[in-house]
């Protein structure tokens, strides 16, 4: 089809983006990055293997927010940020701050480590993205990538990695499962974009003759590849398919499940692959058709993963200029969802430069004081354009993914404490004094609020990540407004928490103006709300403690702000910790 734009051919466009020289990215090369030979030698060559990268934190269980969305409870979400290879391979904290980062982790399930060349058919995910991941109870996967022919994708590449050993069984299966279980990442997403029909000659040039036999063949082979896989991995990991090549060999982006694509995802009874993520170039009938095909071969729809290229310079589902698919996928008929969603290219915040038309969503990357529109416009996704995932107002051109998703919470045992730090900074504080300069990792990322930011009253009030003044790591929570325009109630973090007899809870800040003008509150299970108010004495950092042993055997189920009607109409706090035990 013309107007599809093939995944190698999205990467290609990443992997050209400069980055600054100071960031020890690594850049296609082990240990992040294999080869097929390097796959097929893994167990057996130690220099391939890094400890660095093993995660040691395991996926945290976490609940759904209780909420009135009609959205089905099994409906998912993946992000696929474009070039991760590119975006977050590094190991080791990098002396720079302005790299590319993530904090919506309770809107989504999993992130797909999208990245490959022609030459590095296996891209690992890096330590530091699958800690904060599995911190926040989402799951990562690494991705396979054969490529396209016209790119350096070739027919003996497959042939190569579907070879079988003397039992008939597939090895490079095995050393990806191997891989996977010793780097603590959960599984895999088949990229196989190599048409298996088109020749090349001596030189390595495409001929117009198509070998249909051989295409066949190794379509087959390839089927029965990923039943292998997903019969053989264990039960934490998933295997995902990408909706490209059909079942003759050939690479035809279907945009929906059909009769040609399916043999992938299931044969009869059997499961080939865990998921299904479909190429962009869907529209409502292909999403109810696609419904309809899931049901008749009794699997879940929502293992179905309707994708979603968000890119602004390609026209899929452009972000925020498209808006059409979330009714196509949520239609009236159907509120619960047609299928989960897979959002490609939500990178665009970082590292879409603009172009003649469309404007830069941000210039982050080279603009390290630009830090505000990198994190507004990822909040713009999920929230709408009002910056508030609490409201629904249907009149805004872009309404949020929050409308539709509801959040999910790891937040479920004592202790908890935040510093609000999102995994990089201007500069490392502690105590509320910069100790040192730039810094990233995103290993070091807290727990961040279920909902950033949501605002119910005063509509003069606005929250951000304050980079200049913190007082652990790289940033506080920043609360900014006009108190003469009435109260506001902030919720920040849906909790499970159980009070004990020894129970306190701890705050750390300051504000421009003495007094108490600002207060934290808990949400028991009952409803009760208890106030901890912040009383001020100067604008320098300050905490505040409080015994909560008079609720002991109360579960609190939410913590947030409020602020107080008053006449202040130039209000700044800012909130560097806070710690519940």
């Amino acid at each position: 089809m013309k107007t599809i734009v093939s995944s190698a051919l999205l990467l290609a466009s990443t992997l050209l983006t400069p980055f600054p020289i100071y960031a020890d990215i690594n850049h296609n090369k082990p240990p992040l990055s294999l080869t097929l030979e390097q796959v097929k030698s893994w167990s057996e060559t130690p220099s391939l293997k890094a400890e660095n990268v093993i995660s040691t934190v395991p996926v945290q269980p976490r609940f759904r927010v209780e909420t009135d969305l009609p959205t089905h409870p099994d409906l998912k979400v993946l992000i696929a940020p474009d070039g991760m290879n590119n975006l977050g391979n590094y190991n080791t904290q990098q002396d720079v701050f302005n790299l590319y980062n993530f904090t919506h982790w309770s809107y989504i399930d999993s992130l797909v480590w999208f990245a490959g060349t022609a030459n590095e058919t296996v891209s690992i995910p890096a330590r530091p993205w699958v800690d904060t991941a599995h911190r926040n109870g989402v799951k990562v996967l690494g991705s396979i990538f054969l490529a396209v022919n016209q790119y350096g994708g070739s027919i003996d590449t497959v042939k190569r990695f579907l070879a079988r050993d003397e039992n008939g069984e597939f090895p490079v299966a095995k050393e990806l499962l191997a891989i996977a279980d010793y780097y603590n990442f959960d599984g895999w997403l088949m990229n196989q974009e190599t048409d298996l029909t088109k020749q090349k000659d001596e030189n390595g040039q495409l001929i117009a003759r198509q070998d249909f036999k051989t295409g066949k063949y190794l379509a087959q082979e390839m089927q029965d590849f990923m039943r292998y896989l997903t019969q053989i991995a264990p039960e934490h990991m998933e295997i995902h398919w990408y909706d490209a090549m059909i079942s003759d060999g050939q690479v035809k982006w279907q945009n929906m499940l059909n009769k040609q694509n399916t043999p992938y995802f299931q044969d009869g009874k059997q499961r080939i692959s865990d998921a299904i993520f479909l190429n962009y170039w869907w529209n409502e009938d292909m999403a109810k058709q696609s419904f309809s095909h899931v049901n008749q071969i009794d699997r879940a729809p929502y293992d179905v993963y309707f994708g979603v290229d968000l890119w602004p310079a390609r026209n899929a589902q452009a972000m925020f200029r498209s808006t059409q698919w979330l009714d196509a996928l949520f239609p009236a008929t159907h509120k619960a969802g047609l299928g989960s969603i897979a959002l490609f290219g939500n990178n665009a915040n970082f590292n879409f430069a603009g172009t003649d038309d469309i404007k830069a969503l941000s210039r982050f990357q080279s603009d390290k004081q630009d830090y505000q529109a990198f994190y507004q416009t990822e909040q713009r996704l999920f929230a709408g354009d009002d910056l508030n995932p609490m409201t629904h107002d249907k009149s805004q051109s872009w309404v949020g993914l929050a409308r539709y998703i509801p959040a999910k919470s790891p937040l479920m045992a004592l202790p908890f404490s935040t510093s609000f730090n999102t995994g990089h900074g201007l500069q490392w504080f502690e105590h509320g004094t910069a100790v040192r300069g730039e810094w990233h990792d995103i290993a070091k990322q807290d727990i961040v609020p279920t909902w950033q930011f949501a605002i119910e009253g005063n509509n003069s009030l606005a929250l951000n990540y304050d980079f200049d003044s913190a007082y652990s790591g790289g940033s506080s929570l920043a609360v900014v407004g006009d108190l003469s325009q009435g109260r506001a109630v902030v919720p920040l973090y849906s909790t499970r928490f159980n009070i004990n007899s020894a129970s306190s809870f701890t705050v750390a800040f300051k504000q421009n103006t003495p007094g108490e003008l600002i207060e934290v509150w808990l949400e028991t299970a009952n409803g009760k709300h208890i106030s901890v108010s912040l009383p001020a004495k100067g604008s320098n950092w300050q905490t505040h403690k409080v015994s909560l042993s008079d609720y002991q055997g109360q579960s609190i189920v939410a913590i947030g702000l409020a602020t107080k009607d008053k006449t202040v109409t130039s209000f700044k706090a800012n909130i560097g910790f806070m710690e519940l035990n």
